[in-house]
């Protein structure tokens, strides 16, 4: 007999689905930036980290990057972002049983871009699908 194993469900898409619907369509949401940047982004990118060695609940780290037109509007949308993920791990049903904060929103520019960019690094903690 073998042992269970469950497969743990791309977080930055997960992210991504938590967060479209409480952006609204003002922001995109996305997991790279595409050819042709929207005024308001934000990007999921997923980066390695240790594992729990748990076959049921493993972490993973993310990097959220958001642009916006000036650095007021960058700052505040980042400052929102933020929120919502510390209140991701209250909400039923999005798939992340935590999320943990690793560094706050800062400004962190692009210098091949002339817009402001902020990122911060959170990890989540999903369970695996059995």
């Amino acid at each position: 007999m073998t042992a269970p194993t469950g497969v743990i469900r791309y977080a930055p898409k997960i992210v991504r689905d938590y967060l479209v619907p409480l952006l609204g369509n003002t922001v995109r949401v996305a997991t790279e930036v595409p050819a042709t940047r929207p005024a308001k982004l934000v990007t999921i990118t997923m980066v390695p980290t240790g594992d729990a060695g748990n076959l049921a609940l493993s972490p993973r780290r993310l990097i959220i990057q958001v642009y916006s037109t000036d650095e007021v509007s960058a700052g505040e949308l980042a400052e929102r972002v933020f929120s919502l993920l510390k209140a991701a791990k209250y909400a039923p049903g999005n798939g992340l049983r935590d999320v943990s904060v690793v560094g706050t929103p800062a400004r962190f520019d692009d210098p091949d871009i002339d817009t402001p960019r902020f990122q911060m690094t959170v990890d989540v903690l999903l369970r695996a699908v059995f």
